[in-house]
């Protein structure tokens, strides 16, 4: 169980680190208060936890012994980002249009927002929950609730330290892919040990 809280721990820190830029970034916002950005993220994680458990759930189910294959998903994606040639960019510390926006309006955005971010993890997450067991399933995912409340508080107090900073371009560019690359070769190397 110590490993799979481990991997489970590692995997969520290293796909969320681009969810930690953009939650700061939301802090950062003064048109957004802070409710309004902690119930959008909320929702966010929310979905994306259902999404993890759904997937990783159906996955077992429709693969049988052949979940771990999944792993290619994340590998394939990891590979793909660490080859290809893009600009080096960054993501702006305030969102814009959003003065105009209601309450509703701004916690839908932060909404769509974390649940567009969770999607993302979807690649990493769904191949690993399908290999795990009801309990350990259970705990990773009160690991990842408890995981998910520190970032938050982590973002908003380094959006009170932080001012106005810019999305580092070297996260997506780098740490992702090889977060992803990491992660499927785990799913496959210790499915196919297990199998």
């Amino acid at each position: 169980m110590e490993s799979i809280l481990a991997v489970a721990v590692g995997l969520f820190v290293l796909t969320n680190l681009d969810t930690l830029l953009v939650t700061i970034a939301f802090c950062l916002d003064d048109t957004y208060a802070t409710i309004d950005v902690l119930t959008g993220y909320t929702v966010g994680v929310v979905v994306g936890v259902v999404g993890a458990v759904t997937g990783g759930l159906l996955a077992a189910e429709l693969l049988q012994d052949g979940a771990f294959l999944l792993g290619v998903v994340p590998l394939g994606i990891g590979l793909w980002g660490l080859t290809r040639r893009r600009p080096e960019a960054s993501t702006p510390a305030s969102t814009t249009g959003s003065t105009r926006l209601n309450r509703r309006g701004r916690i839908g955005v932060v909404s769509v927002t974390a649940i567009g971010l969770n999607g993302e993890n979807l690649a990493v997450y769904v191949p690993f929950f399908a290999g795990l067991n009801p309990t350990e399933r259970l705990v990773v995912v009160a690991v990842y609730l408890l995981a998910a409340a520190i970032l938050f508080l982590v973002a908003l107090g380094g959006a009170r330290l932080a001012g106005d900073t810019d999305h580092p371009a070297w996260i997506d560019r780098w740490i992702v892919p090889t977060v992803l690359v990491f992660v499927g070769g785990y799913v496959l190397v210790s499915g196919w040990l297990a199998a």
